[in-house]
């Protein structure tokens, strides 16, 4: 079952995840089933929200791609996340921004 992720990164900065997102290579090698990705800022938070095929999709990409990729770059917190199966999943634009 299709399942949103909001995964809570606290105080990882918008460097820092940049480094982190080049590191686990999601924007050139889209992991298996994977089907959107948003980021945010609230204060030093860094929030995102994930769409997935299903909530082990996510978890391989965490412990295969995800996890070593933090380990690399030096981020030693553990994501915060929330799943909630998805109603919809509708992705008809990709809008690439990286600062």
């Amino acid at each position: 079952m299709a399942v949103i992720a909001h995964v809570l990164l606290r105080g990882v900065s918008p460097e820092l995840y940049n480094r982190l997102r080049a590191e686990a290579n999601w924007l050139e090698e889209t992991p298996e089933g994977g089907c959107a990705h948003l980021t945010w800022w609230e204060g030093d938070d860094c929030h995102n929200v994930d769409a997935w095929e299903s909530e082990e999709a996510f978890n391989a990409f965490g412990a295969d791609r995800l996890g070593p990729a933090m380990a690399r770059v030096g981020v030693n917190i553990m994501p915060e996340v929330t799943f909630h199966p998805a109603h919809e999943v509708f992705t008809p634009y990709v809008l690439r921004m990286t600062t």
